[in-house]
């Protein structure tokens, strides 16, 4: 499967188009391309072999007198016209010149065609193999179970086939007992009589057995589905993905644009080794635009593995960022609400830039997830608290991950840590008892304490170092040449897309509201519309966050 991801008007759909007519219409080289430039087919057999796999596939060739030649339907399945003659298109096969047969080839399942009738067929010649996806179901006991139970994982009810009647048409089950040889008692003919048609249920179920249908049961050599998440629910689309790489025939190739995160989670986790069975190939193209200018980057394979491998961005809202024109990464959801709120506040009324703020859970994983998404070509920054700083180790992965020299900050970054750890501020027992009483006040002798004040008290018996005062109040922590030192730190991560929040942490922002428990400051900020009034040095460091990825460095 190749995935095609990206912003809205990035060009996904366009893509799909182009490689379409790149076969249909002219195959080798397209005329007027945007994307697709020229396609390679690779075909085996002869002409004859291409027209007896036709027939396997129940497409069947009509003779006609007056021309004495044999042809072969055209695109359209229920047309009565013939529109290919036998040896024109085995010829064709022979040549490589696939577009008088591409019909044959291609499965092309765009967004407003998606929703017709395609469950429903007619009955054949039994001696005669099946041509449609529900004549195969009628016919396979074998298959026709797998596609029920594919799709009552999804929807929660299985499917019937009612083979008492002329035509083949999918019903939604149980009916509760066994089929008969015919005639059906009386029973029986209710219990189909009472189960709704399939073609008659709502857009969404309808578009994921029509996606089943062609893909699963009888799927063509090439696979091309615009948004396949439309008309669904986000479980269903990042099923609906699954099922589309852990059971699509090896044989095939799928080619897919996609504007969903569930969908692309889905394909990253039926591409996934499992037990007995080997990972599916998985290739990501990226579509974006700077400027007038289009970009189309693939992941390597090697990023695809690590994608698959890396339980953060596998199975987070991580991935969503592809669909960005950039990402901001954060350590903690309240940390990307907040910001989030100022760049809306700062932009006012200008274009959006449709930037996503997403964490990471932690200071641990951001420069590590900042990495693998710029290797999915997404501008990327990270902001993080001033303590980042705090571990050399840390600092110096971080400063390599993102494309600097470790000799750069070594020198710094260790000026800063010997000052920080150096410092000790120990609170006097007054001081102590005096911060305590206010966070109890009065209570009876039997009363509980709460979580948050069990919390609040053992912050207030910390001892604190430089670091803890560092957290509150910033750079102006420091003075002298440690001062300097962070100053150009700072300043050099910034320049790497890494920006180190200069007050200390996010708390720091907004420094009259009681900062014991982020939820609560943030809830407080919130309540009151702090944020809708942000410094002008917030304004500064959340501009430079968005000029960094507007106008990547």
């Amino acid at each position: 499967m190749t995935v095609f991801t990206g912003p809205n008007n990035s060009g996904k759909s366009l893509i799909l188009k182009e490689l379409v007519n790149c076969v249909t219409v002219k195959p080798g080289q397209a005329e007027g391309h945007r994307w697709v430039a020229e396609v390679e087919v690779k075909s085996d057999g002869s002409g004859s072999d291409f027209i007896s796999w036709l027939a396997e596939r129940g497409v069947e060739s009509r003779y006609n007198a007056h021309l004495n030649r044999s042809f072969l339907p055209d695109r359209h399945a229920n047309s009565e016209e013939y529109g290919i003659a036998v040896d024109s298109a085995a010829s064709s096969w022979e040549r490589g010149e696939l577009g008088p047969i591409s019909h044959f080839l291609i499965k092309d399942q765009w967004t407003d065609e998606r929703l017709g009738n395609q469950s429903d067929s007619s009955q054949w010649d039994w001696r005669r193999p099946a041509s449609h996806p529900s004549q195969v179901l009628w016919e396979s006991a074998d298959r026709f179970r797998e596609f029920s139970t594919l799709f009552e994982r999804a929807f929660g009810t299985p499917i019937a086939i009612n083979r008492y009647i002329p035509q083949i048409r999918l019903q939604l089950g149980p009916v509760g007992m066994e089929d008969t040889a015919p005639p059906p008692p009386a029973e029986l003919r209710e219990a189909y009589a009472a189960l709704p048609f399939l073609n008659e249920q709502g857009d969404g179920m309808r578009a994921f057995a029509n996606l089943l249908l062609h893909t699963l049961v009888r799927p063509a050599p090439i696979i091309v589905i615009d948004e396949p998440e439309a008309f669904l629910h986000p479980p269903q689309a990042r099923l609906l993905a699954l099922y589309l790489t852990r059971y699509a025939p090896a044989q095939c190739q799928v080619f897919v644009s996609t504007h969903s995160a569930d969908f692309l989670g889905g394909a990253l986790e039926g591409t996934s080794a499992l037990p007995q069975r080997e990972a599916r190939g998985l290739a990501l193209v990226r579509i974006s635009r700077t400027g007038a200018r289009a970009v189309a980057h693939t992941l390597p394979p090697a990023s695809v593995t690590e994608i698959l491998n890396t339980p953060l961005l596998r199975y987070s809202n991580i991935i969503s960022g592809l669909f960005h024109d950039g990402v901001v990464l954060c350590e903690a959801e309240g940390d990307c609400q907040f910001y989030s709120a100022t760049l809306d506040v700062i932009r006012g009324e200008e274009r959006h830039d449709n930037l996503v703020f997403l964490h990471v859970n932690g200071k641990a994983r951001l420069s590590d997830a900042t990495q693998k998404l710029r290797a999915c070509g997404i501008p990327t920054a990270a902001i993080a608290d001033l303590d980042f700083l705090n571990d050399t180790k840390k600092v110096k992965d971080a400063i390599i991950q993102l494309g600097g020299e470790w000799n750069d900050v070594k020198d710094d970054v260790l000026v800063i840590q010997s000052e920080a750890s150096s410092v000790l501020v120990a609170k006097a027992a007054g001081e102590i008892k005096k911060r305590i009483v206010s966070i109890i006040g009065s209570p009876r002798g039997n009363t509980l304490l709460t979580q948050q004040q069990i919390a609040a008290i053992s912050e207030t018996l910390k001892t604190a170092n430089g670091w803890k005062t560092m957290k509150s109040s910033g750079v102006e922590a420091l003075d002298g040449d440690s001062y300097a030192a962070v100053l150009r730190v700072v300043s050099r991560f910034a320049t790497l897309g890494f920006f180190l929040v200069p007050v200390g942490e996010l708390e720091s922002w907004v420094r009259d509201v009681p900062r014991s428990n982020k939820n609560l400051w943030l809830s407080r900020v919130f309540e009151d519309g702090r944020h809708l009034a942000p410094s002008e040095e917030l304004r500064r460091f959340v501009k430079g966050v968005r000029d960094y990825l507007v106008t990547p460095i």
